[in-house]
C-alpha cells in the first residue's frame, strides 16, 4: 500500500480527488465548521443542494482566503432537478451559492427518480461538463445496476467517476466496491463515523488502545487502507482536528483484517439510503 500523507489523491478524469474531506451534512454551523476545517489542513469539501448550505460552504472558503484552485469541492443535484436542462440549471445554481467558477466534482444524489431520469439528469450533466461548469461527475448511492444501465443508454459517453455511498465496517458494501473498483469508480464513504453510534464497538476500541488513538481515528484509517475516500463530518472543533490526525501511522494487516469482520451488511444502515432498494 502506497504511504498515506495529507496530501494524498486518488485520480479522477480532471485533477485529483484528496483522500479526506470534510462532510457538511447537517452542519449546524456550515460555515464555521467548514472554515476551521479548511484552516486546518482539509483540501477536499462535501456539500448539497438538499444539504441548503451551500452558500454557507461557499462563504468558508471566501473567508479562507484560500484560492478555490487550491481546494476539491463537491456538490449535488437533488431529485427536483432530474431533467437534462434541469440539471445544467442546478449545475449553475450551485455554482451561484458556492461563488465558484466551476465545481470539481458534481453527483446524481440518488437512483430513485428511476432509469429515465436519471438518465436525462445525466446527460445534463454531461453538458454542464461540456460546458467547462464542472470537471468531473458522479453519482451517490447507486447500485451496480443503476450504472450499468446508464453506460448503454443512447447520448451517454461519459462514465460516473465517482460512487459517494454510506460505508463503514458495520456496513462495508462490499460488492459494491468491488463492482467500482473493477468499473475504475472511486468510492467516497459517507457517514463513515457512523455518526458516532457504533464507535464504542470493543474491537474498535481494543484497536484504538493497541495505536493509542481514538475510535475515531480507527475507522478512518481502516477506510484510507481500503483506498476509499472519506468525508467525516463534525461541528466540533477539536473533532475536526482529531479526523484529520490520520497519517504517520498504520493499522496492521491483522487489525485491519479484524475490523474487516465487523460487517453486517445493509442491516447496519444508519441512512435511509440502500443503493439496491431503488429500481
Amino acid at each position: 500500500m502506497p504511504t498515506l500523507l495529507p496530501t494524498s489523491t486518488l485520480p479522477l478524469p480532471s485533477g485529483k480527488i484528496p483522500v479526506l474531506g470534510f462532510g457538511t451534512c447537517a452542519s449546524a454551523t456550515c460555515t464555521r465548521s467548514a472554515l476551521h476545517a479548511v484552516k486546518t489542513g482539509y483540501k477536499h469539501l462535501d456539500t448539497a443542494q438538499i444539504y441548503a448550505n451551500e452558500s454557507e460552504t461557499g462563504e468558508a472558503i471566501h473567508q479562507s482566503g484560500i484560492s478555490p484552485s487550491e481546494l476539491f469541492v463537491t456538490s449535488k443535484l437533488w431529485e427536483d432537478g432530474y431533467t437534462r436542462e434541469g440539471a445544467v440549471a442546478g449545475v449553475k445554481q450551485s455554482l451561484s451559492k458556492l461563488g465558484l467558477k466551476s465545481i470539481d466534482l458534481y453527483l446524481l444524489h440518488t437512483p430513485r427518480p428511476g432509469r429515465e431520469k436519471r438518465k436525462e439528469a445525466w446527460l445534463g450533466l454531461q453538458d454542464a461538463l461540456d460546458q467547462g461548469l464542472v470537471k468531473n461527475i458522479g453519482v451517490s448511492n447507486w447500485a451496480p445496476k443503476h450504472i450499468d444501465q446508464l453506460m448503454v443508454e443512447e447520448g451517454v459517453h461519459i462514465a460516473p467517476c465517482v460512487n459517494q455511498i454510506e460505508l463503514h465496517p458495520w456496513n462495508q458494501q462490499r460488492r459494491l466496491v468491488k463492482y467500482c473498483r473493477e468499473k475504475g469508480i472511486v468510492v467516497v464513504a459517507y457517514s463513515p463515523l457512523t455518526q458516532g453510534r457504533r464507535l464504542g464497538d470493543s474491537t474498535i476500541a481494543s484497536v484504538a488502545q493497541k495505536y493509542q488513538r481514538t475510535p475515531a481515528q480507527v475507522v478512518l484509517r481502516w477506510a484510507l487502507q481500503k483506498g476509499i475516500v472519506v468525508i467525516p463530518k463534525s461541528d466540533k472543533e477539536e473533532r475536526i482536528e482529531e479526523n484529520k490526525d490520520l497519517f504517520g501511522w498504520e493499522i496492521s494487516d491483522a487489525d485491519v483484517e479484524a475490523i474487516d469482520g465487523l460487517d453486517e451488511g445493509q442491516r447496519a444502515n444508519i441512512g435511509e439510503w440502500d443503493p439496491y432498494a431503488w429500481d
